[in-house]
Parts: C-alpha cells; sequence; structure tokens
C-alpha cells in the first residue's frame, strides 16, 4: 500500500523547486526594473521564501513517517518485499539515497518523485510474484521507465545524452542488494555502488530482453561490494 501522503510531499517539493527557478530566472531582468515594480518583486519574493520554508518543514517533519531513520536498520530489497510497507519505505529511501546518487552524476538539479519511486517498487514486486530474485533487475527497469528522476521547472536542457538517472538508479539499487550490518555506512556503501554504476551502464542498453544478464551483473556488483 502506498501512502497517501507521497502524492502530497512530491507537490510541496515541486512548489519550492518552481518558486526556487522562478526567483532565478527573473533575477536578472528584475534588476533592471524601475523602483515601483521592484518592490513589487521584492515583496514577491519574501513571500515565496516564507512558503518554501513552510512547505520544507511540513514535508520533512508532519508527513515523514520515520520508517527510514531507525537507527542501525539498514533496508535491502530482501527486507523491503516483506514489509508491508515497504513501497513507502522504498520510495522515502529513493529520496534520500537516489537523490544523493544523481548529484555524483549530474550537471544539474532535478526533481525525485516519491509517489513514481513508489509506484515503480510496486510494479515491480507485481512483476516478481513468482520469483523474488528478479526483483533487482525489474526494479532498475521500472526505475528507468518510471522517470522517477525528472527535469525541475525552467532548467536548461542540454541537448546531449544524459544518462545521470539511469546511473543514479543502477546505484540505488545495488546498494539495496548489498547485504550489511548495522555498523556499515551507508554513505561509503553509496559512493561504491555510483562507483560501480558506470560498469553496468557501459554493458547493457536496459531492454527488458537483458533481465536475466542484468541480474546476474546487480548481483556480482553487490557481491563484490
Amino acid at each position: 500500500m502506498i501512502s497517501g501522503t507521497l502524492p502530497i510531499k512530491d507537490l510541496l517539493r515541486g512548489l519550492r523547486s518552481g518558486m526556487t527557478a522562478g526567483r532565478v530566472a527573473i533575477d536578472p531582468l528584475s534588476r533592471d526594473f524601475p523602483g515601483p515594480l521592484r518592490d513589487v518583486v521584492d515583496g514577491l519574493d519574501i513571500i515565496a521564501t516564507r512558503l518554501e520554508a513552510t512547505t520544507s518543514r511540513l514535508a520533512h517533519s508532519i508527513l515523514d513517517d520515520g520508517a527510514t531513520s531507525r537507527k542501525g536498520f539498514g533496508w535491502t530489497l530482501q527486507t523491503l518485499a516483506m514489509h508491508p510497507n515497504g513501497a513507502t519505505i522504498f520510495a522515502q529511501l529513493a529520496y534520500g539515497a537516489l537523490g544523493a546518487a544523481y548529484s555524483r552524476f549530474a550537471q544539474q538539479p532535478a526533481l525525485l518523485s516519491e509517489t513514481l519511486a513508489a509506484q515503480a517498487f510496486q510494479a515491480a514486486m507485481s512483476a516478481t510474484s513468482a520469483d523474488r530474485s528478479a526483483l533487482p533487475a525489474e526494479l532498475l527497469l521500472q526505475l528507468i521507465s518510471t522517470e522517477v528522476i525528472r527535469s525541475v521547472p525552467l532548467a536548461t536542457l542540454s541537448h546531449q545524452k544524459d544518462d545521470s538517472a539511469i546511473l543514479a538508479y543502477t546505484a540505488f539499487v545495488i546498494l539495496l542488494c548489498v547485504e550489511r550490518d548495522s555498523e556499515s555506512e551507508e554513505t561509503d556503501l553509496l559512493d561504491l555502488c555510483c562507483d560501480t554504476a558506470p560498469l553496468i551502464a557501459r554493458k547493457f542498453r536496459f531492454d527488458p530482453d537483458e533481465r536475466s544478464a542484468l541480474r546476474a551483473a546487480i548481483a556480482d556488483c553487490a557481491r563484490l561490494i
């Protein structure tokens, strides 16, 4: 079951991102505005800043259930698959770890949807109900096809091929396949997974017919880490 708070969190974060992008875009132009118009822009900017702070607190405090922050608990795909709220917890993990992985590869910021992440997890669970060993590869394909990571409003789009999102998805899935104890540092493990992800990305096109080979490659990387 996907928590009903996930779409609200996505909406709040999208609102904050849009306000930030709008202020950045208009700032160079507003410097040449006449005095009265500049005062209006400054007043709107103050309102937007306060609203941004309010939505941030709401998204992080009121709507978070704290399940992902339990000290000493390292979530894996295996434990998530067995948890009744696995999709929601996966989405919260994705916002943190997947977002951090993306920042390792990307040249510009992006929006990460917890709602789409939860949907990708549920779709992968449904497709692998008869064989959970296929979950990592299926989940990676679902994350890619669902486009959990998307461009921020007003972002400058590059015409060059950008594999940042695919690399981040791959690193995140590998991380969730690594067996670890309560003393393991998530940040260190994620760094290793980010270093490993390009090895898989260079080998595969991430087509559905590559599921078996992709499953083996993910397992090998996780075992080595």
